[in-house]
């Protein structure tokens, strides 16, 4: 019987989906929370016995550390892994549902069948080794913000920075955007962008590139990122250069504890804050460039 590696992780429920969605970018191919006695959750990730899970343990001790340091009380007690059977992994489908992530997006796995009603827009997307499957918070922020944005404006170019799973630029393919760029730098996250772009039937408006954003030329009217602060206050020149005089910056992956952070930080590239949308702890911010401040 095929075997597959169980990873389980033990802590606090701060943290948890975050936790998750980082086993999911280590090639891990499924990812379950189970709650325990005393408000504590097991995290399990599941792996091919192909991967070097010493490689996966010393990558999840780095990143612990920096979750702790801006999610207050977020705590890890213990790392372990298994050798369990393949149908073990399985149970997880169970638990991933068709979610709603906005008023009109609606994300479903490949399993599950949903009818669309009235004007919804329905996304298949598999979960599995890139981020994005709708069911974290800040995949939802830019879903929302890309939703409002693409009602008062028609953006002709987005760019979609870091675009993991490619699930927000199959959103603004359907909801209405003409030209779309994914990027990531992530050869993994390209692979699993271009199936679920295969999978929606959406490859004429959209471009993936396996890059850096400097790699791409041109000006956009659109910038979406959902990433870390540091990557976005690292890239702020950057996006600056790629956005249009008129453009708009969308920024996610954003806990709220950190926004004064943000807003300062993008402040040194002449950024200025235009409003945002928050969903529990965490934050999306829409940036344009004060032009009178050149």
């Amino acid at each position: 019987m095929c075997k597959v590696l169980k990873l389980s992780i033990v802590g606090s429920e701060d943290g948890k989906s975050l936790i998750s969605d980082f086993l999911l970018g280590l090639n891990a191919f499924s990812v379950a929370e189970d709650v325990l006695e005393g408000e504590k959750f097991e995290i399990s990730g599941y792996f091919s016995k192909e991967v070097d899970m010493g490689k996966v343990i010393e990558r999840l001790k780095l990143y612990v550390p920096i979750l702790e340091n801006i999610i207050d009380g977020l705590s890890v007690e213990k790392i372990d892994v298994e050798e369990i059977n393949r149908s073990s992994w399985e149970v997880w489908k169970n638990r991933l549902k068709t979610i709603r992530a906005s008023e009109k997006v609606v994300i479903r796995p490949p399993w599950e069948q949903y009818l669309p009603r009235n004007d919804e827009i329905v996304i298949e997307i598999n979960p599995s080794m890139a981020f994005g499957t709708g069911h974290h918070e800040t995949t939802r922020l830019c879903i929302r913000g890309i939703e409002h944005l693409l009602k008062t404006i028609s953006p002709k170019r987005v760019i979609d920075v870091g675009c993991g799973s490619g699930i927000l630029s199959i959103v603004a393919s359907l909801l209405g955007a003409k030209e779309i760029v994914a990027l990531d730098i992530d050869q993994v996250a390209v692979k699993e962008a271009k199936n679920n772009f295969e999978r929606n039937l959406l490859k004429k408006n959209i471009k993936l590139v396996c890059g850096y954003i400097d790699s791409v030329k041109g000006k956009f009217d659109l910038i979406v990122a959902n990433i870390s602060v540091e990557t976005i206050i690292l890239m702020r020149n950057e996006l600056k250069n790629r956005l249009s005089p008129d453009g708009l910056l969308l920024i996610s992956g954003i806990p709220c504890s950190r926004r004064d952070e943000l807003i300062s930080g993008m402040g040194g590239a002449l950024f200025v804050k235009k409003d945002e949308i928050r969903e529990g702890d965490w934050i999306g911010v829409f940036f344009h460039v004060d032009k009178n401040l050149h």
